[in-house]
């Protein structure tokens, strides 16, 4: 299933009805939108399940080559805790063109959904529903750290995990993800690579070297362990360690570049669950562990 990449597959036929290719859609409600891309909920007319349609709108010719790469990676980055491609299309529309993305549909929203629901009723998640969901993220990212050669996400939040019906942590949003590893060895380089972290990875969970890099220096995957590290955080406590910072409109690169980590006190949770988000929040990225040994740990942690 799926377009060629070059092929104009999708229309609008009569009133709400999507075609791309061979299948056909009703279009219900728009849910959500991002920079350049929007998300529809839309039903299947022959089986009658509801997916999601993300239309990225594309300006320019690098814009439709990134949107592309996000077909690709998802098509490449086969795993249970990672977004499956239904299937996608181009469309022309004028001087703009957009890519369209068939996605499934997940009603239990995001991590950073369950977050909000979970602060109203005043309750936080349990120790083992955190190390769970915990270690689905991780074993995803795996996946994208193995992979050869290594890719990195790049924009790890709360909001891009879906939870399926069955509490399983679903990674989104792959239009981030790059190759990992890039070696930064001029003033210009560096400076392009602040550039792209200012435009795809979210501040509060940015890692520290893409704040301030270094020449010369390599980038690499170690950047989602950071992340990680917040996501854990946002597990416990409900939002992130420097999301209140973000908030304030304070510096968010001064306190991540500060390496201190707000945990709350007289939390509820135990001293290995603080000292693996400490291991992975290292300011010194070579200090952080591989995705496999996270596992490693979360998995004795059970």
């Amino acid at each position: 299933m799926g377009a060629s990449l070059s092929s104009i597959g999708a229309c609008m036929c009569g009133k709400g009805i999507i075609s791309i290719n061979s299948a056909r859609y009703l279009f219900q409600e728009n849910i959500g939108e991002g920079g350049f891309s929007y998300i529809d909920l839309i039903e299947d007319l022959k089986s009658g399940g509801n997916f999601a349609l993300k239309r990225i709108v594309c300006h320019d010719e690098k814009a439709k080559e990134d949107a592309l790469q996000e077909v690709h990676f998802c098509r490449m980055l086969n795993h249970e805790n990672i977004i499956t491609l239904i299937d996608h299309c181009i469309k022309n529309k004028g001087n703009l063109i957009e890519v369209w993305l068939v996605l499934p549909f997940y009603k239990n929203g995001s991590l950073y959904d369950k977050y909000q629901h979970l602060a109203a009723k005043k309750e936080n998640l349990d120790k083992k529903e955190v190390l769970s969901i915990f270690h689905g993220v991780c074993k995803g990212i795996e996946q994208f750290h193995q992979s050869d050669p290594p890719l990195a996400h790049r924009d790890l939040k709360p909001a891009n995990v879906l939870l399926s019906d069955e509490n399983t942590p679903i990674i989104m949003d792959l239009g981030s993800v790059a190759h990992a590893r890039v070696e930064i060895n001029s003033f210009k380089e560096a400076q392009s690579m602040q550039d792209l972290a200012a435009e795809r990875c979210t501040m509060p969970y940015r890692a520290p070297e893409l704040f301030q890099v270094s020449v010369p220096s390599i980038i690499d995957e170690k950047v989602d362990i950071w992340s990680l590290g917040c996501i854990l955080f946002s597990l416990m406590f409900l939002e992130g360690p420097f999301d209140q910072i973000w908030m304030r409109k304070d510096s968010v690169a001064l306190a991540v570049q500060n390496g201190n980590i707000p945990f709350p006190k007289n939390n509820q949770y135990p001293t290995a669950y603080l000292d693996l988000v400490r291991s992975l929040m290292e300011i010194e990225p070579s200090k952080r562990p591989s995705i496999l040994s996270v596992i490693e740990q979360i998995e004795n942690l059970t």
